[in-house]
């Protein structure tokens, strides 16, 4: 905090970052606990996301579109999926926790399913 009572950037604790790019950041880094990255982010909200699209890949399909265009919706959230499984894996190998490798292993599955289905 300034003299003036008002709050500096660099009181921020995560280095000015706020938003979409703390969110990324945050999960990149190791800075959320590995079960919350894994179960909240990977498993709930990841498979949400992979499910809506399928729907709506399917959809298309129903609906005799394009089916290129049911493949690109179907494949929008493998750039997500790779960053969660990418976050995960490093959170894993920082905490070094007993269940470290059954998390991996299970992030493995995950993406190969969510890659898959």
């Amino acid at each position: 905090m300034t003299q003036t009572g008002h709050f500096h950037p660099s009181d921020n604790p995560l280095g000015g970052q706020s938003g979409l790019s703390a969110f990324f950041s945050r999960r990149w880094n190791g800075d959320v606990p590995l079960g919350q990255l894994f179960w909240w982010d990977m498993v709930v909200v990841g498979s949400i996301i992979n499910v809506a699209t399928t729907i709506v890949a399917l959809l298309i399909l129903a609906a005799k579109m394009s089916a290129l265009l049911a493949v690109a919706v179907h494949l929008i959230p493998l750039p997500y999926n790779l960053f969660l499984y990418g976050s995960v894996l490093r959170t894993a190998d920082m905490a070094g926790t007993p269940n470290s490798n059954a998390v991996k292993l299970s992030a493995t599955l995950w993406i190969i399913l969510a890659s898959l289905l």
